[in-house]
């Protein structure tokens, strides 16, 4: 286990309450909270994600006790993912079918992405938005800025860098369950959108048939999530920010074949032993496919 320092026991950061019950647990490993490459975006690690509980008030399924805020951000301040980059055409693409779905709420303006990672996304948005980043890695931004010549900070919500009612869109994309607070997150972000403007979020689904089958095998479960949301709590979440949901669907991914079978290391050793030998024979490692596994949610919605 962990030095005890490093975890805290927290009410639910939506409705406040400390009345939960245990769903799942995996004790977190000794080093997990050490290793930087726990924090990675392109990790394939599942396990060791902590003791797994749900609120018995509102619903929110959250890990308690989780990690400090001050050791998940060290642990996304020094990360460092190379592979990251190996999926550069999927990740530009993805972040395309995003900008399609952004485009029938909001064609212009400002838009701030929070969690921005390398930049992928910033850079296909620039072509229509006057985009800016925030991004805790100090890695990632680094390639925003040297790469994409993008402005981007080494920073989270919590800094004061933008005015109250500046921005046109915020997005946080697979940001919200790596949050020790989304609650405070969203609402920042609420109040840094104009009247009207547009808050655009996706995150796994806890409530989605994989999830429900997978139980406590699911690939959305691992030890840098810390919150997992269902259509519902993320209603309730935004509703808190006086924003109205507009679209809601499921959320599909274009990567390589490779990446998908790499996924798969975590279940049952013949999945990947069938695959991974089929994928090489047709020499398609290296080609793209969408899959809509639904189970992540994709929403828009409002500032009223």
């Amino acid at each position: 286990m962990p030095d005890r320092t490093q975890l805290q026991t927290v009410p639910c950061s939506l409705c406040g309450s400390r009345d939960h019950v245990p769903l799942f647990e995996r004790p977190y490993a000794e080093e997990t909270l050490l290793d930087c490459a726990t924090f990675a975006a392109s990790t394939d690690e599942f396990s060791a994600y902590g003791r797994i509980v749900r609120c018995k008030a509102c619903g929110l399924v959250f890990v308690n006790p989780r990690p400090t805020h001050e050791r998940l951000l060290a642990g996304y301040s020094a990360c460092v993912d190379a592979s990251y980059l190996e999926e550069s055409s999927s990740r530009s693409i993805n972040a395309h079918l995003s900008l399609r779905t952004i485009a029938k709420h909001a064609r212009a303006g400002r838009l701030l992405d929070v969690g921005c990672a390398t930049g992928y996304f910033l850079n296909a948005a620039r072509v229509d938005f006057e985009v800016v980043g925030l991004e805790p890695c100090e890695w990632a931004c680094r390639i925003c800025r040297d790469r994409f010549k993008l402005e981007a900070y080494p920073e989270t919500l919590q800094a004061d860098r933008f005015a109250p009612e500046s921005f046109d869109v915020v997005t946080l994309i697979d940001v919200l369950e790596h949050l020790a607070d989304p609650k405070a997150a969203v609402l920042r972000a609420a109040r840094l959108l104009k009247p009207g403007g547009l808050l655009y979020i996706v995150t796994p689904d806890i409530e989605s048939l994989s999830a429900k089958l997978l139980r406590g095998y699911w690939w959305g479960l691992r030890p840098a999530h810390m919150h997992y949301f269902s259509p519902a709590t993320l209603e309730c979440l935004l509703a808190e920010a006086s924003a109205r949901i507009v679209r809601r669907k499921s959320f599909g991914r274009i990567f390589s074949y490779g990446y998908w079978c790499s996924r798969l290391k975590n279940y049952p050793s013949w999945t990947h032993s069938l695959v991974r030998p089929a994928i090489t024979l047709l020499g398609i490692e290296d080609k793209l496919l969408y899959l809509d596994t639904r189970d992540s949610i994709e929403v828009c919605a409002l500032k009223r």
